[in-house]
């Protein structure tokens, strides 16, 4: 009965995922992470596989499930995934097509800049360039550890980075020339990270949790130099992969060819035609139409109580809702059954947007506050693109922010309060609190409570008060406050947000 097997992975995987949904067309999605599951449409006519696969393991898989037709619409540079897929069908005697990405001019500015933010094997943050110096310029905007595998002839072109004696790891080959090198260029001691690979998943795994990595950069080097274990091992930890390199040029199928091979497919097999609603057809890639709405919602730091009645009352005249599952699931108790969607990367949700036609108003939940690092800074920065401002009327709509929060549990105003993010992002805290007398900050899993309190008693700021906020709003708010030697050794939530001040008043 379920004869179409769907590689997914990408936007294109997604879209063939719904096109089976709304056809009422059986098949079997195969995803790498979660967070791929998460995207597809809770529908009776799919089956959901979740986890990685080598070429043995898709070609059982294959035959198993009695497929018949096979579309790999795996990300672009997941040559070796493609590869396997490829190879598992010719030994099963199974029809294989890749799905080709569209790219046109006219595509949003995201899908331009090749899919940043979109992963091979589904990580959540994956940042393609062309070069190093790219690379460079790419990190030098961020903060946190460096896992850099990319060889020792230029590695010395990482060294323009900013403190990059502090931040960078430099795997590579384990010679005597090689370590000279890296020791004249300024690579010392735990620094230099000597070894043969190609490594194993784990094993990356371990070396990037253990040197408490943030990015990992790689060239696109195929399977003999590790690259889809090191970006499978980047997913698995949370962190950024940056690739340097660019996909080749592949031969296959549009989308939209696909469908069709997958329409051919379902209306030649008995159970499939039964199932099928010719009322429900439809053309499966719409083009947006004027005067449709998009609201941009900030839902403040706790459930739907620290909304205002004005984003509430939007979305419930919204026709679909895009958002983290946390934040969806918690605004549908306020306004009840809503079509919505698990997406907060800007490019699943624009892509839906586009691809459907059955919608007047979309809301798009964002945590905190939207003007204050919210991703809907980037959503509307696409948005004012000339390909969507003509067709897209955008609102945007405040929630309550981290920092109004805090100052509020502090009983304490913010008007003369700096603002500033270590959520990954590089930053001089220690300027910022020279110049000004009150500061506040949010944190991340590297920029933590315990780091920013050994930072301050580095430079004799020990004086100085730290106020720290964890689960800002929810039932179990908790504030902490206290000097840097009385905090250094505490235990806090990585998101937690702070509040330092040279001077006070109690």
């Amino acid at each position: 009965m379920y004869k179409i097997i769907i590689f997914a992975g990408t936007t294109e995987g997604r879209l063939l995922a719904e096109y089976c949904h709304s056809r009422k067309i059986p098949g079997w999605i195969s995803v790498v992470s979660d967070y791929g599951k998460e995207v597809l449409p809770d529908s009776p006519f799919l089956k959901v596989h979740t986890g990685a696969m080598d070429k043995e393991e898709m070609e059982a898989f294959i035959k198993e499930k009695g497929a018949l037709l096979v579309l790999d619409a795996t990300h672009p540079y997941a040559r070796e995934a493609s590869k396997n897929i490829r190879h598992a069908c010719e030994a099963a005697r199974v029809t294989y097509y890749r799905v080709l990405r569209k790219t046109t001019e006219d595509a949003p500015v995201m899908e331009a800049a090749s899919a940043a933010e979109e992963a091979i094997s589904e990580a959540d943050s994956v940042i393609s360039v062309d070069s190093i110096e790219e690379a460079v310029e790419y990190l030098e905007n961020t903060s946190g550890n460096i896992l850099v595998t990319t060889g020792s002839k230029e590695l010395a072109k990482y060294t323009r980075l900013s403190h990059w004696q502090k931040r960078i790891f430099a795997r590579v080959l384990p010679t005597s020339s090689v370590l000279l090198t890296c020791e004249e260029m300024g690579f010392h001691g735990s620094r230099i990270i000597a070894m043969q690979g190609p490594f194993s998943v784990g094993f990356n795994s371990e070396m990037i949790k253990q040197h408490q990595i943030q990015y990992l950069v790689t060239k696109e080097s195929g399977a003999a130099g590790g690259f889809q274990e090191k970006l499978m091992a980047a997913a698995e930890c949370g962190i950024i992969s940056v690739i340097i390199g660019r996909p080749v040029e592949e031969d296959g199928i549009s989308l939209e060819k696909a469908m069709e091979y997958m329409e051919e497919l379902a209306d030649s097999q008995e159970d499939f035609t039964q199932q099928t609603d010719s009322s429900h057809k439809q053309n499966p890639v719409a083009q947006p139409s004027a005067n449709r709405k998009i609201y941009l919602i900030g839902t403040g730091m706790g459930g739907y109580e620290q909304m205002t009645l004005e984003s509430l009352h939007t979305l419930e005249q919204c026709d679909v809702i895009f958002g983290a599952k946390r934040m969806v699931e918690d605004v549908l108790q306020a306004i009840g059954d809503k079509t919505v969607f698990p997406y907060y990367r800007s490019e699943d949700i624009l892509n839906w947007l586009d691809s459907h036609g059955n919608w007047k108003k979309a809301g798009v939940l964002y945590s905190g506050d939207t003007g204050f690092y919210s991703g809907a800074r980037q959503m509307s920065a696409v948005l004012r693109q000339p390909s969507y401002d003509a067709a897209y009327e955008v609102k945007v709509l405040p929630g309550i922010s981290s920092v109004s929060q805090l100052c509020a549990a502090l009983g304490t105003s913010w008007e003369d309060v700096r603002l500033i993010s270590l959520h990954g992002r590089q930053w001089n805290l220690i300027e910022e609190i020279k110049k000004y007398n009150r500061v506040f900050a949010l944190l991340d899993g590297v920029n933590t409570v315990n780091s920013v309190c050994r930072l301050l008693l580095d430079h004799g700021l020990d004086h100085v008060r730290i106020s720290v906020g964890e689960r800002l709003s929810y039932a179990d708010e908790k504030i902490t406050t206290g000097f840097p030697k009385d905090l250094e050794e505490g235990r806090f939530d990585s998101l937690s947000a702070i509040l330092i001040e040279r001077e006070w008043e109690d």
